[in-house]
């Protein structure tokens, strides 16, 4: 049973789990064919990068040539300008057009919903139509729809209503499909998740400063076990905790296994001191101890304590 383990000791995000695909094996070539099949003007840079001295493969989304901040990195740059009085440059306004979820606007309550958003219905339309095999859609699907009942708990609101502020931007719909094609291509048995270091500290998000994990994620990590090693950041992304917890099927510390390949998949951020990576380790899977007992020793054995 060949395995592969996610190591999430600096937690998890769409382009860290794609990244660590393709360094694990997965030809990038899959992901582009993915992108070209949603035909959403989306296209993937693939780099090498060094993280705190392990060299990891990163995956950038670039939606019509401009390249996506972490959303966090662009609404503290956003809130800066306005609490500095001074208007975007046309440069960073361009940015925001194609960014998760911006609006003008210097509160929460003036957000509005951001006009290149999708709803559930949407999404769901365009991975139906696009050319997918049937688990890759189904995957998909079961990701975006974690999102949305996490997002409509924390909301309030019908699921259908919602017009997602992380995930219906273009690079979020292409983290999500795509890790649901590259787990595919992996040609693994299973896929294991390490317990997930979620960081610390408060993020910036549409509605407004959270505390780290953010709402969505803690939702969508019921059941999950996490931790936090002390850093300021927002390690796991909601994208990234609905990725792993859909299609991980167990989270375990590092199991028995007789190890073949090794990916590191990069984060955006370059933590001074902390290699800001998720490690993939694929391998057959050792069996366990006792099944090598032969079952007449395994009668012998019993007898001995019944007759002792």
């Amino acid at each position: 049973m060949r395995i592969a383990y996610l190591d999430c000791f600096s937690g998890i995000s769409g382009d860290m789990f794609l990244g660590a695909l393709i360094d694990s094996g997965v030809s990038a070539k899959v992901f582009e064919d993915v992108v070209a099949a949603l035909d959403i003007g989306a296209r993937l840079e693939v780099s090498r990068v060094n993280r705190s001295g392990i060299s990891a493969t990163k995956v950038d989304v670039l939606v019509h040539g401009e390249k996506e901040l972490p959303r966090e990195v662009f609404w503290e740059q956003n809130r800066a300008k306005q609490r500095d009085g001074h208007e975007h440059s046309h440069k960073h306004g361009q940015h925001h057009e194609h960014n998760h979820d911006h609006h003008h606007g210097s509160t929460a309550e003036t957000v509005q919903p951001h006009t290149h958003g999708r709803g559930l219905t949407e999404i769901k339309k365009i991975i139906a139509s696009a050319r997918l095999t049937e688990r890759t859609r189904t995957n998909a699907t079961s990701i975006f729809e974690a999102l949305g009942r996490a997002e409509s708990k924390i909301h309030n609101v019908d699921i259908e209503s919602i017009h997602f502020h992380e995930v219906g931007a273009v690079d979020a719909m292409v983290d999500v499909i795509c890790a649901a094609a590259g787990i595919e291509a992996l040609g693994i048995d299973e896929l294991v998740c390490s317990p997930l270091n979620v960081g610390g500290g408060t993020v910036s998000c549409a509605h407004g400063t959270f505390p780290v994990p953010a709402p969505a994620t803690v939702e969508i990590l019921k059941g999950a076990p996490v931790y936090s090693s002390g850093l300021e950041f927002e390690l796991v992304t909601p994208t990234g905790a609905a990725i792993v917890k859909t299609l991980a099927s167990r989270f375990s510390p590092f199991p028995k296994l007789k190890i073949e390949r090794v990916g590191y998949g990069a984060g955006s951020r370059d933590i001074a001191g902390h290699a800001n990576v998720a490690r993939m380790t694929i391998g057959e899977a050792e069996a366990s101890s006792s099944s090598n007992i032969e079952p007449t020793t395994r009668v012998v054995f019993l007898f001995l304590i019944a007759t002792s």
